[in-house]
């Protein structure tokens, strides 16, 4: 089974990673990594790891628009402003909270940032919002 392109391409730009970097990373050579994109699909042990590649430790609002975020959720109306993930977290999730962002933002950021980030900063959140992402994570976490 193979995945599109398109979403591997997708994927590299929302973490900021370069094919060259993916293919060190994954001790790939670059060729076959390039070579991808003629045939159209990635395999999707391509993407395993690409998603086991750490996020960089700042985000800005148009990576997450891009995974899929609707633009209306953020706070911060300078789409390229750098940001730490910690603080993007609380901060969206103070302002707009629902199931698809918590999910998005597990996918995007994986689930022990997204508690470290509540963790963190849990003297400025409420105990109703951290009851409530962490009871979603680990829900979802059971389903799966």
């Amino acid at each position: 089974m193979k995945t599109a392109h398109e979403e591997f391409e997708a994927m590299l730009s929302v973490k900021n990673i370069s094919k060259k970097y993916f293919a060190h990373f994954a001790k790939i050579p670059y060729y076959t990594v390039a070579g991808w994109k003629k045939s159209g699909k990635v395999p999707n042990y391509a993407m395993v790891i690409l998603q086991n590649i750490a996020m960089p430790k700042t985000v800005t609002a148009q990576q997450l628009i891009d995974a899929g975020l609707p633009r209306a959720i953020f706070w911060n109306n300078n789409l390229s402003k750098v940001v730490p993930n910690d603080i993007f977290i609380v901060s969206t999730l103070q302002r707009a909270y629902n199931d698809f962002i918590i999910d998005t933002f597990v996918d995007f950021f994986g689930e022990d940032a997204v508690l470290a980030a509540l963790m963190r900063h849990r003297d400025k959140l409420s105990d109703r919002l951290i009851d409530t992402v962490t009871r979603h994570i680990t829900t979802e976490k059971a389903v799966a």
